[in-house]
């Protein structure tokens, strides 16, 4: 298996792409609403100023396991990375981009604030909502998203190491 040498470069790109664009937003939304304001006040898309101290969803969890968990998932899928590639499909390289730079920006948020700043609030009807997110859990859904569609016919071999 021929290894492409340019592979790191898109997964670490797409990575600091998803983590700037997640810490930027944040930083905006913190400066630009109180906590619990909406903008606009009525909508189906609407943004307002939440903090998330649980994990996906709002799921409660202790501090230390929602630090701790994105930390373990993001050396993980390292690990597997390296272990079998780089992996030559940029698709794939995309995917785990979006993944390990969601991960790293919800991460950062606990690590500063102790919790996840939140802003994106999508009303689906009358007063039922979806939970809020951020650029961060989205680029995670995304990636889990896309790579769920890929895995079906991805086979993952060990690199073999030319010499």
């Amino acid at each position: 298996m021929r290894r492409d040498r340019r592979a790191p470069l898109v997964l670490f790109s797409t990575a600091f792409i998803a983590l700037a664009v997640d810490q930027l937003t944040k930083l905006w939304i913190r400066h630009s609403l109180l906590p619990g304001e909406f903008r606009p006040e009525h909508g189906v898309l609407r943004l307002t100023n939440s903090s998330n101290d649980g994990i996906i969803f709002g799921l409660g969890a202790p501090l230390w396991f929602s630090i701790m968990m994105p930390m373990v998932l993001v050396g993980i899928a390292l690990l597997v990375y390296f272990w079998y590639g780089p992996i030559g499909s940029r698709l794939v390289n995309v995917c785990l981009g979006l993944f390990i730079g969601g991960s790293l920006g919800n991460l950062l948020d606990r690590l500063r604030f102790g919790a996840v700043t939140d802003f994106i609030d999508v009303r689906l009807w009358g007063d039922v909502h979806w939970f809020t997110f951020n650029v961060a859990d989205a680029s995670i859904i995304v990636a889990i998203l896309l790579f769920a569609l890929l895995i079906s016919g991805l086979r993952l071999t060990r690199g073999v190491k030319r010499q």
